[in-house]
């Protein structure tokens, strides 16, 4: 599942996206980058996924109270950031003030003036301590040839929303090279339509949904369908992802991907990525836990 180059240039309809199925085999993805081997949604978690045999990498974003896009899954940069205040920082806030600005919404805080100074890496080990938030356009520049991102944006975000397209069309992001997902449904829809008036309706957006049926999992695919979405993420279950939702999906000429969680177990693992990649989905966000990295490395 090595990524290779499409040998195509220029813009592509979202029925030619790059994580659509390719040449019978569905796309590997890296969940916030290599994330359990690697601190989550960090420049070495993204390389890291591509040294491993990734075709694309998934990564969540952000919006710093000066606009800036970086890389982070929660609204606070308590759970990833180091509890010791950076040396940075040291004759500009106080250690007391520090710990509080790590409990504060993301978007109340200055990109420049404190988010790039964060250390999000040694809390996976003391070898990432010179990781820091990175922002967007600097994750995309990492992408190798060929390779692709999937950028989930928050439920509710609209300001996000709005930004990241902007960004797109900035940078001339190309449908090869992003796809947008996420699980608000009114905020997909308003990036799809933000894209189409930008001249950039070929870059695909994804529906995200944690859905624990078959019956849930239809009605999500039309609900994708009927707002002009692109694709449909689920929970990497075979008991959900059956035939009959996938066959579902590709009638409404629709994406079909799947995500790993570890409320299921058993869902990062090579026997339901094998079950799920015999079954015809298009992409596989995994975590890259080595067992699936082994099994990638053999296909």
């Amino acid at each position: 599942f090595a990524s290779t180059d499409s040998g195509s240039s220029g813009k592509s309809s979202p029925q030619g996206s790059p994580a659509k199925r390719k040449d019978g085999r569905m796309r590997m993805v890296a969940h916030r980058g290599s994330s359990h081997t690697a601190p989550e949604n960090t420049l070495a978690s993204l390389n890291l996924a591509f040294r491993q045999g990734a075709c694309g990498v998934e990564f969540d974003v952000q919006k710093s109270s000066d606009g800036e896009i970086f890389l982070l899954h929660d609204d606070t940069l308590r759970r990833t950031a180091a509890a010791e205040r950076p040396a940075t920082l040291e004759n500009h806030i106080s250690h007391e003030e520090y710990c509080t600005m790590l409990d504060q919404d993301i978007s109340t805080l200055s990109y420049w003036d404190f988010i790039q100074h964060i250390d999000v890496g040694s809390w996976k080990g003391g070898e990432y301590h010179r990781e820091r938030p990175c922002l967007m356009k600097d994750a995309m520049e990492t992408l190798p040839k060929g390779c692709f991102a999937l950028c989930e944006v928050k439920g509710g975000d609209k300001a996000t929303a709005l930004a990241v397209t902007e960004l797109a069309q900035m940078h001339g992001w190309t449908s090869e090279q992003l796809t947008f997902i996420g699980f608000d449904l009114q905020v997909m829809t308003e990036i799809k339509e933000k894209l189409i008036s930008m001249d950039l309706g070929d870059i695909s957006v994804i529906y995200v949904q944690d859905v624990a049926t078959t019956e849930k999992a239809l009605t999500v695919i039309k609900d994708a369908k009927l707002a002009g979405l692109d694709g449909v993420d689920f929970e990497a279950d075979p008991d959900v992802v059956t035939n009959e939702v996938i066959q579902a999906a590709a009638e409404a000429g629709l994406q079909m991907g799947v995500w790993v969680w570890d409320k299921l177990p058993h869902s990062d693992t090579h026997p339901t990525a094998s079950e799920l990649n015999d079954r015809g989905i298009d992409f596989f966000t995994s975590d890259f836990p080595p067992m699936m990295c082994e099994w990638i490395a053999a296909c």
